[in-house]
């Protein structure tokens, strides 16, 4: 009962609440960075972040997608965040798939979504190691943590232009989103507009060429 009053009272709070600490200005589901903070820090709300990572790990139907966003999003203003630095284990996971080490993946990816549990590659190459050891069970779970998540991002917007940019935290988000869509990507480019960033992928979709754009600018405005 306390945390649904708490939560009910940070809501009504952040609506007035101004951002002021973050060149990225754009809403997400209707909430400024501001106030995702504002929400996601305190431990006595629903919406404390450890609370929706936990939920994120074990998306079922009672999970909103309104929860996803603000733990995938969320998870980027925690103090120790840093975009580069699983980039590393996070292609020494692939490589090891690639190669069919399917028990050394299984074992980096699962230290790898531990530690980034927003990387949707990692939940892939994690899915597919548990595939290839024939561990079904979670195979399935890990596979349904990143169709979540996507589906959820792909609310952030229509991908046809800079404004209308789906909102990602990870390069290889990218990756796994145009996959999703049944895409092959040509080409990658990156942009700059007043102060935020996009890459502009060249994609394939039934044989017709289209740019998808991404807006990655949570990635540069939190590098160290």
């Amino acid at each position: 009962m306390k945390k649904l009053l708490n939560t009910f009272l940070i809501l009504c709070s952040v609506i007035s609440y101004a951002q002021s600490g973050y060149h990225f200005n754009k809403k997400i589901f209707g909430y400024t960075l501001d106030q995702i903070t504002l929400m996601t820090d305190d431990g006595d709300s629903k919406l404390y972040i450890d609370d929706l990572l936990f939920k994120m790990f074990n998306p079922d139907s009672t999970v909103s997608d309104f929860e996803l966003a603000m733990g995938y999003y969320g998870f980027v203003l925690q103090p120790d965040y840093n975009p580069d630095k699983y980039i590393g284990l996070e292609m020494q996971v692939m490589a090891l798939n690639n190669k069919h080490e399917w028990t050394k993946a299984k074992k980096l990816a699962d230290s790898l979504v531990t530690n980034y549990p927003t990387c949707l590659m990692g939940h892939v190459e994690l899915s597919y190691a548990f595939n290839s050891l024939q561990d079904t069970v979670q195979a399935a779970l890990y596979r349904r943590i990143y169709e979540r998540l996507s589906n959820m991002i792909f609310q952030t917007g229509d991908g046809l232009s800079m404004e209308t940019a789906y909102i990602v935290t990870g390069y290889k988000d990218i990756e796994v989103l145009t996959q999703l869509m049944r895409m092959r990507i040509k080409k990658r480019k990156r942009k700059t507009k007043k102060k935020s960033t996009f890459e502009i992928v060249t994609v394939y979709k039934n044989f017709e060429k289209m740019d998808v754009y991404f807006d990655t600018s949570l990635i540069t405005e939190f590098k160290k």
